[in-house]
């Protein structure tokens, strides 16, 4: 595994070193649509790598070896979509059940991220558009993903997407 600060490398050469089994199948499944839809993960930091489209944050896939507060364990690795607040009907009752499964919870909330009032007509006291992480999901989950990403493409052409902007820790 790289570990040079100048190295960058592509999600596909870490993966194998990282993940195996179901959670390298998911995790390759995932990184294979993201090609084909034309948005590339892009190197962020160690184990990071970020998706974009047309300028706007779309998700990032971390891997363990990422920053320790990520809270990834060896052989794990999490994708966290940017959500907006979509209509109640913009997923399946079964996707919405999986979203709100995998809601963060962290009273820091709406310190480094856009907050939300709501994650697909629930309310929480504390959401932002990176409330969801996906930690080694499974198949049904990356599908889940995929409609997330497709909501958030979506948002962004129609020109209704919020653009995020991180708040850097000293300014938290």
């Amino acid at each position: 595994m790289p570990k040079s600060k100048d190295s960058k490398p592509e999600v596909e050469d870490i993966i194998g070193d990282v993940l195996s089994g179901e959670a390298l199948k998911n995790a390759s499944e995932l990184i294979a649509y993201l090609r084909q839809s034309k948005i590339n993960p892009l190197w962020s930091a160690e184990n990071v790598w970020k998706i974009s489209y047309k300028g706007y944050s779309v998700c990032f896939i971390r891997l363990y070896g990422a920053a320790h507060y990520h809270c990834l364990e060896a052989g794990t690795w999490h994708i966290v979509p940017f959500i907006g607040e979509y209509d109640v009907h913009s997923l399946s009752d079964e996707y919405k059940e999986i979203v709100w499964a995998d809601k963060t919870d962290c009273p820091n909330c709406g310190k480094c991220a856009l907050v939300i009032s709501k994650v697909f007509g629930k309310k929480y006291n504390y959401a932002c558009e990176k409330s969801i992480v996906f930690t080694n999901p499974d198949a049904k989950s990356v599908e889940c993903v995929k409609k997330l990403i497709e909501l958030r493409r979506s948002d962004i052409k129609q020109g209704t997407a919020k653009k995020h902007q991180y708040i850097p820790m000293k300014l938290r």
